[in-house]
């Protein structure tokens, strides 16, 4: 698996294992590698995405309205053993949809060949067990290891409080669990900083998440793939739901850092921070992404074989980021009403 270079809310990798004529599907070839046994489609929103993709040797599919064409998309999953979905955590239908086309794939399967159910993975976000310090009176510092029972602690968190993100990794363990679709979640600012002029902070910034390199996450995708592609079996459904960190932040850590790399680079006119344009103008959002505690530790990951390799130089990739930001900034994102407000 790769990182596109592409905007992440392009949507899913869909990813197309060939198989030779009587072998079971996501098992390796004896004599080649199991990077040879891929076929990878990503959905693109534009002719120069598809062009990017191409490059790096992938198939683009174009798709425009990820979440408003759900029923071109399930027909779109029926064709893949494996869809690794990037873009729009927060969407539950498209998730649904993705996870529904996959399963269609797997009752049409001949049931006298031997075959995988098809896996489906979800990069999510690490803001589901947020606590609420601010508007609820609620702080919670435990570090927690997605070694623990979290799929339950989110659903306990959801049956208090509906959380878009959180809905929507739920429904990706509950609907894989009844379509026979294996499944992984992975928990893993610039925007909002290069577009108001100012790195927001809220309050004294000092609430706590967990962080990781974007290469690492990728790192990540890569091992969870080799496994899927090799017939190993790692944690899934209920209990793959995995952290993906190298460390940990303050907010007001974070946003100086940034801050000062935008300004050094001039792009911001001041390193001053400020605590508005957060979250889409979702005051609840924007407590749970930037202004609450979320910590976590990434231990089932490293049990299979994830070994990161940029926790010890995040301050140094700042000024990466913010570069990369301004050179090949992400398109306008096609957010619905409901998490614009509340």
């Amino acid at each position: 698996m790769y990182e596109s270079p592409i905007s992440k809310n392009t949507g899913p990798t869909l990813i197309h294992l060939r198989a030779e004529r009587n072998q079971p599907i996501l098992q390796p070839r004896r004599q080649k590698p199991w990077t040879e046994q891929l076929d990878i489609h990503a959905l693109v929103r534009s002719e120069a995405q598809a062009s990017t993709v191409q490059k790096l040797g992938v198939k683009p599919v174009t798709f425009l309205q990820l979440q408003r064409h759900t029923d071109r998309l399930e027909k779109i999953a029926e064709d893949f053993d494996v869809i690794i979905h990037v873009g729009a955590g927060w969407h539950t239908p498209s998730a649904k949809a993705l996870i529904t086309g996959q399963g269609t794939r797997k009752k049409a399967q001949n049931p006298n060949r031997a075959a995988a159910a098809p896996h489906y993975i979800q990069i999510s976000g690490t803001s589901n067990p947020s606590d609420r310090p601010h508007t609820d009176n609620y702080t919670d510092t435990h570090l927690f290891t997605d070694v623990e029972d979290i799929y339950s602690y989110v659903k306990y968190r959801e049956s208090r409080e509906t959380y878009h993100q959180r809905t929507t990794d739920l429904t990706v363990c509950e609907t894989g669990k009844a379509l026979g679709v294996t499944t992984y979640i992975l928990s893993a600012m610039i925007a909002d900083a290069l577009n108001s002029d100012a790195v927001s902070v809220v309050g004294t910034g000092n609430t706590v998440w967990s962080h990781v390199h974007i290469q690492d996450l990728a790192g990540l995708c890569v091992v969870m793939l080799q496994k899927i592609c090799t017939g190993v079996e790692i944690p899934s459904g209920e209990k793959g739901i995995y952290f993906c960190e190298t460390g940990e932040y303050s907010h007001r850590e974070f946003s100086e850092r940034l801050a000062i790399a935008a300004c050094e680079l001039g792009v911001l006119s001041s390193s001053d921070e400020a605590g508005e344009k957060l979250a889409m103008g979702s005051v609840s959002r924007a407590e749970l992404s930037f202004a609450a505690n979320a910590r976590t530790k990434a231990v089932l990951g490293r049990k299979v074989g994830w070994m990161p390799s940029h926790g010890d130089e995040r301050e140094t990739t700042f000024h990466d980021e913010v570069s990369a930001f301004v050179e090949n900034p992400p398109g306008e994102r096609d957010v619905p009403e409901f998490l614009r407000k509340r």
